[in-house]
């Protein structure tokens, strides 16, 4: 048997029901502060102990809304498969598969089964005014990063590969490539090929300070090969503030993505192989849906938007 704690609320309304009985509702009311209706409810309850007079749950018996449990197996299977790319990706696997309430509720439910923990959001303290994309290709961020080691089982004979990110901040459209070497020679021959790839125009070039795409200017005024490649292609380029990663935020989440998704979970026996991994995840990566995109793809947007252009 469930045990009671005695309350003051409880006492209270003990009280109330014994001068009740004594002297009446009307006057138990008045003495008491509350109304007449609630003298009723608690003489209705009172059956002589204080035991009676305990809150009981309002939570409904049944609710007509509730998840079926075809609905939730549903939601288990889907987020199972799809959910390394993120709740968007699911929500949207699930309407293809007639699921039709809020996006909302279906992470309710997730959250309910312990399929994802949730994690407290870190507040920034840093204050940065920030351009976004207003257009796609109006901006670029690129960032290049280490392929971990681990991953990579064929031999390398010391020589470490690296990955290659642009990605559209209005689409959210990347483009990967694998290079042997982090020089400013590899970046530029990536950036000669980024706008056909991207199969639209590109306007201003966003990266960090490193040497791969720019000099400093306090060392000395000459152009890297990445800076002529911008200036003959018209780019503008924007340099983030330095040891301020986060100010290039999309792509370095971007490679956080990549690492959970792409390298954590898997191991390449030969170059060939690695890249096509890296082509495979590109392409997924693009036709995945996004929260920000309103649960569209990056391709999608891109699609949209260079048919407004071209009006």
């Amino acid at each position: 048997m469930t045990k009671i704690v005695i309350t003051e609320e409880m006492r209270f309304r003990q009280r109330l029901c014994e001068y009740a009985l004594k002297y009446g509702k009307t006057k138990a009311a008045s003495k008491y502060q509350v109304s007449r209706t609630f003298v009723y409810r608690q003489l209705k309850k009172y059956d002589g102990t204080v035991q009676s007079l305990a809150l009981k749950s309002r939570k409904p018996h049944t609710s007509p809304n509730k998840h079926t449990e075809e609905e939730l197996c549903l939601i288990e299977r889907v987020y199972i498969e799809h959910g390394l790319y993120g709740m968007a990706e699911v929500y949207v696997r699930l309407k293809e598969c007639g699921y039709n309430r809020s996006f909302g509720s279906m992470c309710k439910q997730i959250r309910k089964k312990g399929l994802k923990p949730v994690k407290k959001a870190k507040k920034s303290y840093t204050k940065y005014d920030n351009i976004t994309g207003e257009y796609i290709g109006d901006k670029v961020q690129i960032d290049i990063k280490y392929v971990p080691q681990e991953c990579i089982m064929f031999p390398s004979y010391g020589k470490r590969y690296y990955q290659i990110t642009a990605i559209d901040e209005y689409s959210r459209k990347r483009i990967l490539e694998i290079v042997e070497e982090k020089n400013t020679f590899e970046t530029g021959k990536f950036l000669e090929q980024l706008e056909s790839k991207f199969d639209f125009p590109i306007h201003t070039i966003q990266v960090d300070n490193g040497y791969e795409f720019v000099n400093d200017k306090e060392v000395t005024n000459r152009k890297t090969y990445f800076e002529e490649v911008a200036e003959k292609k018209g780019y503008i380029i924007k340099r983030i503030r330095p040891y301020s990663p986060w100010q290039n935020g999309k792509v370095e989440r971007s490679h956080r993505e990549d690492e959970k998704i792409l390298y954590a979970n898997n191991k390449f026996y030969t170059k060939n192989e690695l890249i096509n991994a890296v082509k495979i995840h590109q392409d997924r990566y693009n036709n995945t849906a996004k929260i920000c995109l309103n649960f569209k793809s990056p391709c999608e947007v891109a699609e949209e938007n260079k048919l407004l252009l071209d009006l």
